[in-house]
């Protein structure tokens, strides 16, 4: 596996990965109608390409396959944190968050914040994230319930 920055070319894995995550494993946390409103359908090329252009996007890659990508922000917040569900568990979200770690280091941001879906609350707390505010957020007309997490990175030498 191999952690890099996202290339235009990967905009159809990364969409197909969002929406099958969301589908197939966001689906055991949220009703059915939740998970429609939060992936109605495969979000297209410019969905993602206008909001990766404020965004430092890397992605998991499996040979030619990506399996993982998220989003990390200057103000330290991560936005998109997605695994391939056939990768769940694999280290794949490990090694996605080492590297946000590091970008947040090199840029001097001390703080990372997430709002964190109730699947993957569990995960982000292993991860040394701490719950601030449990928060219910309406998307598409459709009620969420989501974990407003925190992590202080301390000082590396």
């Amino acid at each position: 596996m191999k952690i890099r920055s996202y290339k235009p070319a990967d905009i159809r894995q990364i969409s197909l990965l969002y929406f099958n995550t969301i589908r197939r494993v966001n689906a055991r946390d949220y009703t059915a109608q939740q998970i429609r409103a939060w992936a109605p359908g495969i979000p297209d090329n410019a969905f993602w390409s206008n909001r990766f252009l404020t965004r430092a996007v890397f992605v998991a890659e499996l040979g030619d396959k990506i399996i993982g990508f998220a989003e990390f922000e200057k103000s330290g917040h991560v936005d998109c944190f997605y695994v391939h569900h056939e990768h769940i568990r694999q280290g794949v979200g490990s090694a996605l968050m080492t590297k946000l770690e590091d970008e947040a280091r090199a840029a001097n941001v001390h703080r990372l914040f997430a709002e964190v879906s109730i699947t993957a609350k569990g995960f982000f707390e292993k991860k040394g994230f701490v719950v601030k505010e449990e928060r219910t957020t309406e998307y598409h007309a459709v009620e969420f319930q989501l974990y407003l997490m925190e992590r202080f990175l301390g000082l590396q030498f």
